[in-house]
Parts: C-alpha cells; structure tokens; sequence
C-alpha cells in the first residue's frame, strides 16, 4: 500500500467485528450495510462463523457447504442465535444456526461439514501461488454509487482490488482489514466476501440498471479446499430478468487458484 493510501485508509478499531456478551451478540460499524443495519456478508460471517468456530473446537472437520437466508433487515446490536445439530456422527455434520433480534427471526443459515480421509492419488496442498494481488488496482467506488449511510461499512472492512484474470473475467480481490470472530472462520469470512458479487455485476457495468435496489434473498457458498492466505478473489456474472428476478454465480479464488463457487437469488426493485 503506498504512503498515500496507507493516510487514507479507514481508522478501525482492533479486535473481532462480532463480540459476545453473555447470550448477546453486538457488531462493530464495519459490519453496517449501505442503508443502515447489517450488511448481508456481515450477516453470513456471524450466522456461518459462529457454526464454523464451534466446529473447529469440536473436530467436525471442513466446513464444506453454507446456505443462508436473509429474512429481515438485521440491526447491528442486541443479537441472539440458536445453534442446533441436524445430523452428527459419522464423517458428515450438518448444523442450523438462526439469528434473533427483538423477537424476531432475522436470519437462518446451515452448514454442511466433512472429516478428512486418505484418498490416493488425488491433489493434496496447492504449490507456488499463481496471483498476487497486492500488485492489482486499488477498487475505486464509481461516482453512481456511493455510501449513503453515516459512518463506515463493509466496504470499508475489506482491502479491494480490481483485476482481469488471462481468461477476460473480471474479478475483485478483498483482504479483511479485522477478522470477524475471536476464532480462525476462513469459510465464513470468504462467504462474507462472496456477498458482494452481486454490487459488482453493477459497478462493472459501468451504469446503474433501471432498478431502485438489488438485495439478495439468500446467498449459498461450496469449497473445494479452505482457502489459503488472507485473499479472497471472486469473478461474478449476474443474469437478470424482467420479471424482477435475478442470479448472481461467482467463482471464488485464494492465491493459489479457484477454490469454489458461490451462488445468490437477487431480488429487483421497481423505481
């Protein structure tokens, strides 16, 4: 980071950007989305981490598979979740983890884990990197779009840069200026990213489309591998339609290669 970039970047607060306190979970700014309450990556890297750090203290193995549901917008303070066990045993655990705010279901997610075997003959570790995206651009924020909330967001959490990988894709590659959790969450915190593709298939475009928002309704990620590194790439394509629905698929990356895919249900709004 040059001198001048290292001057203008956010002032955050050391620490996770969840903490617990007691049976209440409270957000740092950083997890704020761009019209107030919770941002959806925020909402995933606290419904999946706390179920990611749970497992990674309980030896269920690699988080493999996540969905999650966002059902109401959340507010940043004053959280509840209720963790549960689907299935356990064997080499597959499969947990839900709902989030609760004034009473009410804000968020639900589940989450998919698998123990490790010996598999002859199959890759194991990647070798040298093949990306390094410290030397990519800076993202800058087109004039189009803008904050519109007070104080810092989610945009503000992550170091992002703009590239085209040698197949034509753009793609962005984000680095988590804090960690989310208390507990190492790689899964969660590339889930956290993915989140944003959607945004990206707008600023890509170059113009706003004819819409007043585009929230996703869900947003699901799967790993081949845990990620590697504190770089987290994603080359998004979204397909809209007229009819006020739309998809957003993005291939996820860690410098060492694709290392999954992430999928949302974007909902259009009329102006």
């Amino acid at each position: 980071m040059s001198e001048t970039r290292a001057m203008n970047a956010p002032n955050i607060e050391p620490g996770p950007v969840f903490r617990r306190e007691g049976a209440v979970w409270n957000a740092a700014p950083q997890a704020q989305g761009p019209f107030g309450g919770m941002h959806g990556g925020a909402v995933a890297a606290l419904a999946v981490g706390e179920m990611e750090a749970m497992a990674g203290a309980c030896g269920l193995g690699a988080l493999v598979s996540a969905q999650l549901y966002l059902l109401r917008p959340m507010p940043l303070q004053g959280l509840s979740s209720r963790m549960s066990a689907v299935r356990e045993g064997g080499r597959v655990a499969v947990f839900e983890n709902e989030i609760f705010a004034d009473g009410k279901l804000q968020a639900k997610a589940s989450a998919c884990f698998q123990k490790p075997v010996e598999i002859a003959g199959l890759p194991r570790a990647p070798g040298k990197a093949v990306f390094e995206p410290e030397g990519f651009a800076h993202w800058e924020r087109p004039d189009f779009f803008k904050q519109t909330s007070n104080g810092p967001g989610f945009l503000d959490l992550c170091d992002i840069r703009d590239t085209t990988h040698d197949d034509g894709t753009r793609a962005k590659w984000f680095r988590l200026r804090k960690p989310f959790h208390d507990a190492p969450t790689p899964f969660s915190a590339a889930m956290a990213v993915a989140d944003v593709s959607t945004l990206f298939t707008v600023t890509d475009a170059g113009t706003r489309p004819d819409a007043a928002g585009w929230p996703n309704a869900d947003l699901s990620l799967h790993l081949a591998r845990d990620p590697i590194g504190a770089w987290i790439g994603v080359a998004q394509r979204g397909d809209w339609r007229g009819d006020g629905r739309g998809m957003t698929e993005s291939e996820i990356f860690d410098v060492h290669g694709r290392i999954g895919r992430s999928c949302q249900s974007v909902v259009l709004l009329p102006l």
